[in-house]
Order: structure tokens, then sequence, then C-alpha cells
């Protein structure tokens, strides 16, 4: 049994001083965003606007007028998140100019809302009420703004009167009107951390309580008995593991910390397990559903204070500078209820790693993915899921959601569409095993394809670790379940765009470009047409990265390799693949590249030149993280193919969520 009181006091004693940051560095940038803030200047979702003379309109969306149009902005605009940074420059300087700011902004925000949630229509497309962002404001940015002004002479009179109104109103509308999946960990949290901001009130005592118990029963369905959050996300998976830490957190502090249930810190530690068994060997997370690029510290920087005995946490937090890596026969695992196999030659951080998706589709956040994977060679993906970048209206956002941007199987030109399971309630059977020789694991779908969900065909997937050839061999076996002959064609998403076929297209090697130090040599099977494909977007979207790095966006184009077979009735075929050091893999291929283009020419090519002259403003806005484009130019698939050419189910039909969930 976990020691509630000890495990509270180290995180209480650690947490205050993480938010507030540990270095000059730290602090340089916290006045930055601090400064942007006083002034109006806001990023959101990857967007970023400056509101004149630093007066904010909180209902104003700037995608609705240059596009594409992503309703979370005004919505994630009201989560205030940069209050954060001006309570934390007020303490951390005592200049009364950013208490001024918040009191400036809020009070806008209240004579432009209203102030007090409506009892209808509040989740609607530009409402500032949407409950994810009361729980978000109530348990993060409002928090800390109450905790650094409340005794500021700026926040005072009518300003202080109608924050605690409001704040007590969107509480009780919480409790009135919660919803399911992540949102609900986050709403109780709000509304638990403002029955700790407000003992006054006389009905605090009853929100608390309510809402931890909600909380509680809700975070224990939600986590897998493996440790993952039943969404299939690591991104949401965080929410889960933020939500639960700031419980924490706030109760020791309140001296509340014995109210906590007793399994509370259980469900932490196993919550910290899941992410554990699936980190990359440059201490990030495979992006399976919708997710983003994070780093393992954001959840084990809180896992190793909270578990100080754990040293496997501490490893994960420090990215191996400290503590040991996790034990165990073999450094690969298998999650049995979300489905993941991890297969890895070691925990260093030149490692061979692949996550492969046998599992459910996910209560939320789902995308058409079964039997794809994710390869990695060291810090490098070299064969990616890019985790559907932002929730934006756009075919590209459609296409990163479906089967076409996974590695996958297309029959007759169709996708996958399925929309269950959601979740496992027993452990899978994936035949599983890891030893020192080599890791095996495989899956099968036989669930409906395109828009019409038709059962066409069984796939079974089948992923074998040579560990001492550092090879990995995927063999495939499709059956058709209707007596027909059909076309399938395999999916594998490379993250590059320098990609060569050799002239008997039996072999492909890619070259990552400047500064990697991997390429990836693949053998192709025998019996098939490869075409490979680089950024293009009609007639329909195909090599494309489509992710984002937390809210920045991270979309260039790669290559989707199309492996295609005559029609038949059975196909079985093997595909291997393998990193080398960066120029050994092109002796494997004896063609030449294709004749390279500009990506604004390549991109023109594909009808869509004014996107095309968008992008060098796409990329910069997170240009840290992209590496120059060498775009090749290639063969578009044959347009008159219209099984292949015109893919349907671009909006997964499995897709359940509270709208535009995030």
């Amino acid at each position: 049994m976990h020691d509630m009181k000890t495990a509270c006091s180290v995180i209480a004693a650690v947490s205050l001083l993480a938010l507030r940051g540990e270095s000059a560095a730290h602090e340089d940038g916290l006045l930055y965003e601090a400064d942007r803030a006083v002034k109006g200047e806001v990023s959101v979702v990857g967007v970023s606007h400056a509101f004149p003379d630093g007066r904010i309109d909180w209902l104003f969306d700037p995608t609705a007028k240059k596009g594409p149009f992503n309703p979370e902005w005004t919505w994630q605009l009201n989560r205030m998140y940069f209050w954060s940074a001006l309570a934390e420059a007020c303490s951390a300087t005592g200049d009364e100019k950013y208490a001024r700011a918040f009191v400036r902004q809020f009070s806008d925000w209240f004579a432009q809302t209203g102030g007090v949630p409506p009892e209808r229509n509040f989740n609607r497309v530009g409402s500032p009420w949407r409950t994810i962002e009361e729980g978000h404001r109530l348990a993060y940015s409002w928090d800390a703004a109450w905790r650094a002004f409340s005794k500021s002479p700026s926040f005072c009179g009518k300003a202080r009167e109608d924050f605690a109104k409001s704040a007590h109103a969107q509480a009780r509308h919480l409790l009135a009107h919660s919803t399911n999946y992540n949102w609900l960990l986050i709403e109780m949290s709000g509304a638990y951390v403002f029955a700790l901001d407000f003992p006054e009130f006389p009905d605090a005592e009853e929100i608390r309580r309510e809402a931890l118990s909600r909380f509680y029963a809700a975070a224990s369905r939600q986590l897998c008995p493996d440790g993952q959050h039943n969404e299939v996300s690591l991104d949401y998976h965080s929410v889960f593991y933020y939500t639960a830490a700031k419980i924490c957190l706030r109760a020791m502090e309140a001296g509340r910390g014995g109210e906590l249930p007793e399994g509370f810190l259980g469900l932490l530690e196993r919550g910290a397990e899941g992410p554990l068994a699936q980190i990359t060997p440059n201490f990030s997370f495979p992006c399976f559903n919708d997710s983003s690029s994070f780093c393992a510290s954001n959840i084990f920087g809180t896992a190793a204070k909270m578990f100080p005995s754990r040293a496997d946490f501490l490893w994960a937090a420090t990215e191996g500078r400290k503590g040991t890596p996790p034990a165990g026969k073999t450094a690969s695992r298998f999650l049995p209820y979300s489905g993941i196999a991890v297969m890895r030659s070691g925990w260093d951080r030149d490692a061979t790693y692949l996550a492969f998706d046998v599992g459910p589709t996910g209560a939320n956040h789902v995308h058409q993915d079964k039997l794809s994977f994710t390869f990695w060679k060291g810090g490098e993906e070299l064969v990616f899921d890019d985790g559907g970048g932002q929730y934006e209206q756009s075919a590209l956002r459609g296409y990163a959601t479906s089967g076409y941007d996974h590695s996958t199987l297309l029959v007759d030109g169709l996708a996958q569409n399925r929309r269950s399971p959601c979740v496992c309630e027993r452990p899978i059977d994936a035949g599983w095993r890891s030893d020192e020789k080599e890791d095996f694991a495989f899956g099968v779908y036989d669930q409906g394809f395109g828009p019409k969900e038709l059962r066409l065909a069984r796939h079974r997937r089948e992923i074998r670790f040579d560990k001492a050839a550092d090879e990995f061999s995927v063999a495939d076996i499709v059956e058709s379940v209707d007596g027909r002959e059909h076309s399938y064609t395999l999916l594998f998403q490379i993250d590059s765009t320098n990609v060569v076929l050799s002239a008997d297209g039996r072999t492909l090697s890619a070259d990552f470009g400047r500064g990697r130090k991997w390429v990836l040599a693949m053998a192709l099977p025998e019996g098939a047409t490869p075409e490979i494909v680089s950024g293009r977007l009609k007639p329909t979207p195909a090599g494309w990265f489509f992710g984002r790095i937390g809210a920045a966006p991270d979309v260039r184009p790669a290559t989707t390799l199309f492996v295609k077979f005559p029609p038949m009735k059975s196909l079985n075929a093997h595909t291997r693949l393998r990193a080398m050091p960066a120029g050994a893999a092109m002796g494997l291929t004896s063609g030449s590249p294709a004749k390279r283009l500009s990506s604004n020419t390549c991109l023109a090519s594909s009808g869509e030149a004014e996107l095309a002259a968008k992008l060098p403003a796409i990329f910069a806005q997170s240009a840290a993280h992209y590496r120059a484009i060498n775009v090749v130019a290639m063969p578009l698939m044959n347009s008159g193919d219209a099984k292949e050419a015109v893919p349907h189910g671009y909006k997964p039909h499995g897709e359940r969520r509270v709208p535009h969930e995030q």
C-alpha cells in the first residue's frame, strides 16, 4: 500500500519549484511569454495573433478568416493559458503590470461573455463555455491567477467579486453537465481545484467531494490494466496523468490528502508504467490515434518525484542520465489490453524500436490504424505515425486520421473503417513472445473497408524482430471473405522524400537528409508493383506527414509507398525492414533517384499552388523541428484508376467524441 501522506509531501515539495522553473533560462522564457500576454499577443493551436492595444476579443477566431478553419482556436483561447505566465512573472518580479494586465483581460472577458455559463448550447462552435475549457481554466490558469493575484492591489472590488462569482458558477455548471472520456477528468479536476481555492462558499465541500468521487471513478475506468489510458493515445494519457497529479498536489497543500481514495496513488504509478513500456529511444512516444510529439519528462518528471523509489521513472525523467532502465528479461513489452507490441533491441539511445498496433480503436480520438506500426532507429522515426495534426477542418486532417495515412492495407482502393471494439475487457491474444533472439506478435483485421464498411477480406499481419540481424520481417496474409478476387495494396509511410527504388522494384532505400545517422532499407514482396508518392494533394492526398509538436504544426511532404498486387483471392507477402548507417543502404538499389524539383513545383503539379505558396510560413512555425526539404517528384497514381484514385472514408466513422475534443 502506498503511503499517501509521504508521497503527497514529496510531490508538493518539488512541484512548485518545477512549475516556477529551476534556471535563469526558464525565467527569461517565462518573462518573454508574460510580456507577450501583456501586449495581447497569443499563440493558440499553433496560430499566433496580436490583439490591438492588448485588448483581447475572447470570441474572435483568426482561422475563420484565413483557413483552414479550426474551431479549437476560440475554444482554447478561453483556456487563458497565458494567465499562468502572468501569474508566475508577477510572483517572480513583483511587477504589478502583470496583475493589471490580468485584471484588464479578465474584465473584458467577463463583459464579453456575461461571466456565467448558459444552460444550453454551451459546447457549440465559438462558445467560451465548452465544459473542457471550464475545467482547464479552473484547474490551471484561474487557479494560478487566484493564487498569485489575490493579494494584489490591482485585483480588488468588482473584478475580484466577478472572478469568484464566475468560478463558482462554472464549478456548479461542470457538476450539472459533466461529459465523458478525458473531458470528464479535466472537468472534475477543475471543479475540485475551485473548491480548494474558494472554501468560503457554502457548497465548497459538496463540490469538492462530488468532484473527487467522479474523478476517481472515471480515472479507474479509463486506465487499462496494462497502464494505458483507454483512448490509446499517449497525448490523452498525459491528460489523465496531469489531472490526477494536480488533484494529489492540491489536496496535500490544502491539508486534505487524507480524503483521497486509497487506490489513488496506485493509479498514478500504474499510469506511468504504460508510457514507460512505449518510450522511444529519443525519450518520446509513438503517436497512435490523435497525439503529438512530446518529451517523456512531461510525465516522468512528476512520476519520478511522486515515486522516488522507482529508479526506472527517474531514468525516463532524466533521459538516462540518472536512475536505471526498466528491468526485465528483454527490453520489449506488450500491453495486452491496449494492444501495443513494442519490440526493441535495448534501452540505449541507438536502439532499434518498432511499435505495432493490434488493439482496439480506443475509446475516443480514433484513427483507422489497426495493424499499422512505427519504426525507429535511435532518435529517428523512419516509418511513421504522425498523430493526425491539429483538429482543423481540412482534407489533410481527414487524410491523417484515415487508413490512407497509416501503414495498413487497401482492398480495391478502400481503407479499413471500423467502429469497434473501443476497449478490450480481456487480454488480447497476439501470440506475443520475446526472448534474447527474437520478438514476435500478430494481429488480425477482419472488419469493414470503405464508407460502407464492406467485409471484403481478412488481413493477418505478423511482425518478427530478428535481434541478431537487427531486422524486422513483416508478413501480410490476406484472404478474400466474399469469394471474389480483390486488388490488394500495402501502404508504408516513410518520413523522407528522398526515396529510391531499385530497377527491378524489389528493394527500396530512403535517405533522411543531412545530419541524420540512419537510412531505411526495405526488401519488397515478390509479384508486387511499388509506387512512391510524395506531397500529393489531388486527386487525393498521399505522401504527407501531418503532425504537431505540442501545439505547433508539423506539416511536410513525406512518402507513401504503395505496394500493389494484381487481383487475387489470397495474398502472402513478406517485407523486410532494417536501418543502416547513412550512406550504406543506397548500395541495395540499382535504380536512380527521380528528377528533383522544388517543393512548390512538386505541389503545384498536384493542382495546389496556393497551398504550396503558404508552405514556407507553415514550416516556419515549427522551424526548430523541421529539416531542409528535398522533394523528389514521384509518379502519381493513375487518376483513371477510380478504385484507388478516389479513396473513401477520410472521416473515420468509428470516431466518437464530444464535438472537437482536445
